[in-house]
């Protein structure tokens, strides 16, 4: 008992705390978002449901802190197979509004492509510890092409579904522990890739508008993007394009959020939310509700508590001296990082519209409870941190004795 208590003495409240205003953050967006608004596409008794799911999340993270995370490692592989038969089996069921992204049993229903996020974390963590913890560590790409089956199989089934937000993450998620991962002419390499990722996309929306809006209408015509991306994109491109059909929803999100100026409309005054104006508000475009009701000022309190709660589970990384939870806290908060930047920025035409949720606010079962789960996996990092370092002195020791 006395072991347990001191580990819990490393217990991260702070990260506790922001999860909890979050949670207020999405149940008052939430009901704002749905309590005028008579679209079909709501689920029944959203708001019991919404705070149902929190009630679970929390358990969930609870269950995730308690849980000793190293025996994640020895599952690495069945975690990632499971998930990727789960990301096949979905095409076994009817598609929901376009997409066979969910597992379906009556009222219950399940996204595989959330847990094949967390299991891509897992497994990478496991293969790029188990390199940094040999004795001559080989960082040679030649040693690393089973990165890309390992990403890419989940990728494209999950890109297949179609749900190319949720394969973007899987994306993110690789490159950011890459990214802590790679030594000197790999590490050259990854960063220049994403610096000329950057750069297309700021020369695409700035300079070379015309030639990309031909590309894309390009690609739509030879089948390799479905009609709902291309055209995803082009609002991206020019926001200008189709206000009145295709880029009606992003148009509408950006009004909205800008109609909250500085403090914003005023909790259940926002005239667009209120009067049901903007398409799927509730999920993807939640945050359009929060700028609209809460202002700047409001808005900028909810992305000041995700720097916080990066912040803190960065700080756990930085901390630990267990590499297979170092790289598991990295992997983490790549895949917030990402869905935060990516719907905050689709709302605001800062980046293309995909269609991904904002962690811990967006209305949903299957996100909130893995988001709250992997939260809880890097809690138990930090509470068994001391352990890790203990264990660590004592194996360098024998290692000076022999």
């Amino acid at each position: 008992m006395e072991s347990v208590r001191r580990e819990w003495k490393y217990f991260d409240i702070t990260a506790v705390v922001v999860l909890a205003l979050l949670a207020v953050y999405a149940c008052l967006a939430i009901h704002a978002a749905t309590a005028g608004n008579h679209s079909v596409n709501i689920p029944s008794h959203v708001m019991s449901k919404q705070i149902a799911y929190e009630v679970l999340g929390f358990v969930a993270l609870f269950a995730g802190a308690l849980m000793d995370y190293r025996w994640l490692r020895k599952a690495h592989w069945w975690l990632w197979g499971i998930s990727c038969v789960l990301l096949v089996a979905v095409f076994g069921f009817p598609a929901t509004m376009g997409a066979h992204s969910w597992i379906s049993f009556h009222s219950f229903s399940f996204q595989p492509s959330e847990l094949a996020k967390v299991a891509i974390v897992v497994w990478l963590a496991k293969y790029m510890s188990d390199v940094e913890e040999a004795e001559v560590p080989d960082y040679r790409l030649r040693k690393q092409w089973i990165f890309l089956p390992i990403v890419l199989v989940p990728f494209a089934l999950t890109f297949k579904e179609p749900a190319l937000g949720q394969a973007l993450v899987m994306i993110a998620i690789f490159l950011t522990m890459y990214s802590v991962f790679a030594r000197r002419g790999p590490y050259a390499v990854l960063m220049f890739f994403v610096l000329g990722v950057i750069a297309l996309g700021v020369l695409a929306t700035t300079v070379f508008t015309n030639q990309t809006l031909a590309f894309v209408d390009v690609l739509m015509k030879h089948h390799i993007l479905k009609g709902y991306q291309a055209y995803r994109i082009l609002t991206w491109v020019d926001p200008n394009f189709s206000q009145d059909k295709y880029g009606y929803n992003i148009h509408m999100a950006q009004t909205a959020i800008g109609s909250g100026e500085l403090f914003g409309e005023g909790y259940g005054k926002g005239v667009l939310t209120s009067g049901g104006w903007v398409p799927n508000q509730w999920t993807d475009y939640i945050f359009s509700a929060i700028g609209e009701e809460f202002g700047f000022v409001g808005s900028a309190i909810l992305v000041l508590l995700f720097l916080i709660l990066c912040h803190r589970l960065i700080r756990i990384a930085q901390t630990t001296t267990d590499t297979f939870g170092m790289y598991i806290a990295v992997g983490i908060v790549g895949m917030f990082a990402f869905q935060v930047f990516e719907n905050i920025g689709a709302d605001m035409y800062m980046s293309p519209s995909t269609g991904i949720t904002l962690p811990f606010i967006s209305y949903g079962g299957t996100s909130l409870l893995v988001n709250y789960f992997a939260v809880g996996i890097v809690l138990s990092v930090g509470l068994r941190r001391r352990r890790a370092r203990l264990q660590a002195q004592f194996e360098a020791s024998k290692g000076r004795l022999a």
